[in-house]
């Protein structure tokens, strides 16, 4: 950029750029490398919603072993904008994904402990822009015909600049009856679970949403419509998922032969304001899952043929039309995220 042009607005300018951009002109001068690599500059960028939006879809390939990922840009395009990514675990290792937040996505290598229930929650600190983790640490409800004994949660923090755990006080955790879900989103500074309080209808509960303030960190919880909250019961599920920056909840019915879901969407950020907003109900196709819901609310799904093939398509709600992405997998792991590109750990 010329010298002509204040600093100020070269600034401004760059926070608008694609990030392969910005990491050539670290070279360019020390004045650029400074202001790109400062945290102020990083955390702004991050927060920036103009930059090209990706979704990550992770799926079991219908032959062999391990996990395929694959990135798509989110474009007027998509899905022909799209590349394969490497599987970072290594061979006979179970992992799943915790979250994303601002462009990273936390791993977990799986587990198992017959004593305990460990949950965790990733995401990254918008007043700070330090990734922090959350375990969630709850032992196992014991049940008889007579009464449900619960626990007290065990939570701890992590954070990438301290490199510690911490405890954090029992009285910013919800009630002992509340267990996490492994569902999880990250929206404006707040880590959201789907959860299940058991506490007053037996063995199958109620659900509801649990939210986690990464600034105050306090946890919070949200009541869901009614629809979705008795909707534990053999015949619904519900997931919850992102779109443009709100929270979604998706209900799964199952009607004889077919799945119909309704989409809900938490109201401009404000708990417990749930408006629906569609509800998919293709006759013709037999859906396994919706996986996400693209930038422009478009739902993206596995179906469920046949054989042990299971597709991934996207269902443009005005035109009813159905896109086959081109991705298969065998119908045993799936997964499709939202993410930006970032410039935090620039520096690790």
């Amino acid at each position: 950029m010329s010298d002509h042009i204040p600093f100020a607005l070269q600034e401004e300018i760059m926070k608008r750029l694609p990030t392969k951009s910005l990491l050539r002109f670290r070279t360019v001068s020390k004045a650029w490398k400074s202001l790109i690599d400062s945290s102020r500059f990083v955390v702004d960028y991050s927060v920036n919603h103009t930059h090209q939006h990706h979704l990550l879809v992770r799926y079991s390939p219908p032959i062999g072993l391990g996990q395929k990922y694959v990135s798509i840009v989110d474009d007027e395009i998509f899905p022909e904008h799209k590349c394969s990514l490497p599987d970072p675990a290594s061979e006979g290792v179970g992992l799943t994904i915790v979250g994303s937040c601002q462009g990273l996505f936390c791993i977990y290598t799986i587990s198992s402990d017959p004593d305990s229930d460990i949950v965790f929650g990733f995401g990254v600190c918008p007043h700070t822009g330090d990734p922090k983790l959350v375990k969630v640490n709850f032992c196992k409800s014991k049940r008889n015909l007579d009464s449900i004994t619960f626990t007290p949660w065990q939570v701890e923090v992590y954070t990438l600049s301290s490199q510690v755990w911490r405890s954090i006080p029992t009285i910013n955790q919800p009630r002992n009856s509340v267990q996490l879900l492994w569902d999880q989103v990250v929206i404006d500074g707040f880590i959201y679970w789907l959860a299940i309080d058991g506490r007053t209808t037996g063995f199958l509960g109620y659900n509801m949403i649990v939210s986690f303030d990464m600034t105050s960190e306090k946890f919070m919880e949200v009541s869901l419509p009614a629809t979705l909250a008795q909707a534990h019961a053999p015949n619904k599920t519900v997931v919850i998922s992102k779109l443009k920056e709100s929270l979604v909840a998706v209900e799964l019915v199952r009607e004889a032969e077919k799945r119909v879901y309704g989409v809900w969407m938490m109201e401009d950020g404000v708990p417990n304001s749930f408006t629906k907003l569609f509800t998919i109900n293709l006759p013709d196709v037999s859906i396994q899952r919706v996986l996400g819901i693209r930038k422009n609310d478009e739902p993206i799904f596995a179906t469920r043929p046949d054989d042990n093939a299971h597709d991934v398509f996207i269902h443009e709600l005005h035109s009813e039309h159905i896109s086959y992405t081109r991705i298969s997998g065998n119908g045993t792991l799936y997964s499709a995220g939202s993410y930006m590109e970032t410039l935090l750990l620039l520096d690790h």
